[in-house]
């Protein structure tokens, strides 16, 4: 935490060293969130892109309220959100992202190579929307839910029973998959 206000501050200097190290420390965490939440590696890269982009072009608006990974985190949810706005407005003929989903030579896709968490990554892109973005902040951005209330403008238990459905869903999704492979 000392080390992240120490970078922000090395940030909002023009320190380009500062950049760089923030995008080092942050970058499988964050690339993780938003490949789960948009469930395509390109469309995720590019919205870490534009996070990055957006930090380092408005230095003195960054408002850290807790610490620097949940603002990034924040930014990259927010940034997937606007991302699957924009293409549902798009029809689907001329997305130049559609089919652009996860390579075998990806980073990301060496993390979820054994079967286990294959299966799991593919269940969690079939939750719906507002259940996977609180399963992927909760479990893999590590936020707590009232945090994540705060952050979605919605009551606690109302991201208590969205991570829920969530959990009873990938319960359900995986044991009918184990069920197709006895």
């Amino acid at each position: 935490m000392l080390e992240d206000q120490h970078l922000l501050k090395q940030l909002r200097a023009a320190d380009p060293d500062a950049l760089q190290r923030i995008y080092e420390k942050y970058l499988d965490d964050l690339l993780a969130i938003a490949v789960s939440l948009l469930s395509d590696v390109h469309a995720a890269e590019d919205c870490l892109h534009d996070v990055f982009v957006k930090l380092v072009s408005d230095t003195k608006g960054i408002k850290v309220r807790f610490n620097l990974k949940g603002y990034l985190i924040c930014c990259v949810a927010n940034r997937a959100r606007d991302y699957l706005r924009q293409r549902a407005r798009k029809p689907e003929g001329l997305s130049a992202e559609s089919g652009n989903h996860v390579e075998v030579n990806n980073p990301v896709t060496r993390l979820i190579e054994d079967e286990e968490a294959a299966k799991l990554f593919n269940a969690i892109t079939q939750l719906p929307y507002e259940q996977r973005e609180i399963f992927v902040l909760h479990v893999r951005g590590g936020m707590r839910f009232p945090r994540i209330a705060d952050f979605l403008g919605i009551s606690v238990n109302t991201v208590r029973s969205r991570y829920r459905y969530a959990i009873e869903k990938l319960q359900a999704l995986l044991q009918r998959k184990n069920d197709y492979e006895i």
